[in-house]
């Protein structure tokens, strides 16, 4: 495959810059803040609703053994009402009966009853919860059965790999050698951003300060696997100490593997420090991603300003980055005598290198 032509620069792969769309879909009965045609931002709470936990299904008839249209008599609490641990919830009060009686295993409340089939629901939990935008923009849509369309400017990077659910906050970049709890005390923890693949020890020094998400470029099999970012591989267990789930929310923009973050990507991180991110860390393939401020194209732009940003793809520095400079007229041809162009490059790491142009593609 031919490198892609330095004439036609493009963000990195991955990337969308620009006018976004995202639907927010409302997965638990709740009452639409939002209208039609309001601003919104990130973070912002858009529905508030209740969450059903532990939903307990019991077959009054066969439990009690009684007739279904007999179910109804010996109902000691009402559907709706909430109970304590150990509570009657259908019998016969004050008479032992043995197990011809429904006793609440834990705090909770008697959902519903169905007087023809004698069949009724014991939820263990429901506590109230919020969704929150993950884009800042218009709303375009809202349906009171089915959630919100948001439509506005923004930038979005995409995830390989996730996991540990949404994060919002502002961004901080974590630079090469820094340490993740690095920071003043009043600092809020927000999302932190690391160019370098995830290492053990960096993972440990910043769940310690408790962020509301990690955004990074890769990761190695074993850490993917104790994160619980993806499933051991089939006869393997699971690291010792590993998690059943992220901890936080977590998104590796490259995936499985130690590569650290391309250039032109830090550029669009470090462009938005300070800012209102969120991090989406999904399982499923394909829906992980970090949604960041239009401000992160200017990263793109200075970098566009500086000089073209390239990466040399064929020989013993290949994966290394820069910023072209120009051409090198007194440079010609290879080692194997074949005429090319070479071009002078300011390497990310320091220092000015001498690249053939076949061997480069640009990267923003």
């Amino acid at each position: 495959m031919s490198p892609e032509p330095l004439t036609h620069p493009a963000p990195p792969r991955g990337v969308l810059v620009g006018r976004l769309r995202r639907r927010h879909a409302l997965p638990f009965p709740g009452r639409i803040l939002v209208d039609v045609g309001d601003t919104v931002a990130p973070g912002q709470i858009w529905c508030r609703g209740h969450i059903r936990r532990g939903v307990v299904v019991v077959d009054l008839p066969r439990l009690l053994q009684v007739p279904p249209d007999e179910v109804h008599d010996l109902l000691v609490v009402q559907p709706g009402e909430t109970v304590e641990a150990d509570t009657l919830l259908a019998g016969t009060p004050g008479r032992l009966r043995g197990n011809r009686s429904w006793v609440a295993p834990t705090r909770g409340m008697l959902a519903e009853f169905n007087a023809r089939t004698g069949v009724a629901a014991f939820v263990r939990e429901e506590r109230e919860a919020a969704l929150a935008c993950r884009l800042g923009g218009e709303v375009v849509s809202a349906d009171p059965d089915d959630g919100i369309v948001v439509e506005g400017d923004g930038v979005a990077v995409v995830g390989a790999l996730g996991g540990g659910g949404r994060a919002f906050g502002p961004l901080r970049f974590v630079e090469s050698g820094e340490r993740a709890d690095a920071r003043a005390d009043d600092q809020e923890p927000g999302i932190l951003v690391t160019p370098d693949p995830l290492r053990a020890e960096w993972v440990r020094r910043a769940l310690e300060t408790r962020p509301a998400g990690i955004v990074a470029p890769s990761a190695d099999a074993e850490m993917v696997t104790g994160l619980g970012l993806a499933q051991p591989i089939a006869g393997l267990a699971p690291p010792e100490g590993s998690y059943g789930r992220p901890p936080q929310a977590i998104v590796l923009t490259g995936g499985v593997g130690f590569a650290r973050m391309p250039h032109a990507l830090q550029d669009l991180f470090r462009a938005a420090e300070g800012e209102i991110g969120v991090a989406i860390g999904a399982r499923r393939p394909g829906q992980s991603e970090v949604l960041l401020p239009p401000l992160a194209a200017e990263g793109l732009a200075r970098r566009r300003a500086q000089g073209r940003p390239v990466r040399l793809t064929i020989g013993t520095s290949s994966g290394a980055e820069g910023i072209m400079l120009g051409d090198a007229p007194d440079v010609g041809r290879l080692a194997s005598g074949i005429a090319t162009q070479f071009v002078r490059v300011r390497l990310a790491e320091g220092g000015v290198a001498t690249w053939p142009t076949p061997n480069l593609v640009t990267l923003a």
